[in-house]
């Protein structure tokens, strides 16, 4: 398995298409076909089945853990390059950020790239992950800042950055999509998909039905927004979103999904350090950076 066959799964995971994917190579889409295929061989295993109507690819199981892998294959291939930029002496300070899945995207692809075009000799190095790693990297020194979805624990110091609503996607003929807002009681029995057991917004879920004594049917867990809303766009139940997430232009396509937001609950994140962490010039310059991008997005008041 070499770097290059990764690059061509990796695409089509995200396309569902291999034209899609071949032409961002670009290559023909035999060529790709062929590259996935030797892969599936030397693996072992099926990564795509035919889609018996629109014959795309589907991912099987096997795609979504060798996803997994490329991602943080991928990741750790960036830090590998930025520890060679520090040997070479072209940074003097370095940061180790633990983000939160999903605070990235919120801040926008030009977030990093922005800060270190700004700030050159700041070698910012960051990993995303699930909340609890998150935390768990902060208290043990792995990461010496984090972007971390809250509530946080009392030896975490943090700025929050952003707010807003959670949502849950649903079917359109689905009877609570005639409501304005869910409430935990619309949760009785219902199969729910949310990110799992090392996200905060599961545990969250959980402590909320269980402090109204509502019994949610099955729960699901799946890391992918698209997975989410698939699973509700296919009437199994209800998918975990937030507002950012549901105003894309992506999951607008279809007028058979809509999404209703919960009352009294909100997805956020901020900036944090360790209480007992003193920051130094470069993490303070970063600390500023990130309070005042975020002034940038729609969020609701935070504070």
């Amino acid at each position: 398995m070499n770097a290059e066959q990764l690059r061509y799964f990796e695409l089509a995971y995200r396309e569902r298409n291999y034209s899609a994917a071949a032409r961002k190579v670009p290559c023909s889409p035999q060529g790709l076909s062929k590259a996935i295929h030797a892969l599936e061989k030397e693996l072992g295993v099926t990564l795509f089945t035919g889609d018996p109507e629109t014959g795309m690819p589907v991912p099987t199981d096997y795609a979504h853990e060798l996803y997994e892998y490329a991602c943080v294959n991928d990741s750790n291939l960036r830090l590998l390059h930025e520890s060679f930029e520090r040997i070479r002496g072209q940074e003097r300070y370095t940061i180790r950020l633990g983000c939160s899945l999903g605070v990235l995207g919120t801040l926008g692809p030009d977030f990093v790239t922005s800060f270190r075009r700004l700030h050159p000799n700041i070698a910012l190095q960051y990993w995303e992950t699930d909340d609890d790693l998150c935390e768990r990297g902060l208290r043990d020194s792995t990461f010496d800042l984090g972007l971390l979805v809250g509530p946080y624990g009392d030896d975490l110091a943090a700025q929050v950055l952003y707010r807003a609503p959670v949502y849950f996607w649903m079917r359109a003929d689905d009877p609570l999509a005639s409501k304005g807002a869910l409430t935990v009681e619309d949760f009785t029995g219902r199969e729910v998909a949310l990110p799992g057991e090392g996200f905060k917004c599961y545990r969250r879920l959980l402590e909320a039905t269980e402090a109204a004594g509502v019994v949610p049917g099955a729960i699901y867990e799946m890391s992918e927004i698209f997975q989410l809303y698939e699973f509700a766009a296919s009437g199994r139940g209800l998918g975990f979103s937030v507002r950012h997430i549901v105003e894309l232009s992506s999951f607008h396509s279809s007028p058979d999904v809509v999404a209703l937001p919960v009352e009294g609950s909100s997805w956020t994140f901020g900036i944090v350090r360790l209480a007992t962490h003193a920051t130094d010039q470069a993490e303070q310059t970063l600390w500023n950076w990130c309070a005042s991008w975020a002034r940038r997005l729609p969020s609701d008041p935070v504070g």
